[in-house]
């Protein structure tokens, strides 16, 4: 997941967009739903999804608002990237 945030900063996403992913992803994959079946009852299992995309949501506003003033670390995006070459 880690690796997969600082390719979305490279390829020129802001810090509120890198921010929502880093929280929304382990909150709302396959297996912290499963989990969370096996552990609480199915009402539990269909709010945490719902609850990871409105603190992602949150999360990413704050960071665009309350984030540092001004551009000094913008970073030049990465263009180089083959995604979607085979």
């Amino acid at each position: 997941m880690l690796p997969t945030g600082v390719g979305l900063k490279k390829q020129g996403a802001n810090n509120g967009a890198t921010t929502a992913f880093l929280i929304s992803t382990p909150e709302s994959g396959v297996d912290s739903i499963a989990i969370t079946y096996a552990l609480l009852d199915p009402i539990m299992t269909v709010a945490r999804p719902v609850v990871a995309f409105i603190t992602a949501v949150v999360a990413g506003v704050a960071a665009n608002l309350l984030g540092r003033g001004g551009n000094h670390g913008a970073v030049a995006p990465d263009l180089t990237c083959p995604v979607g070459l085979l």
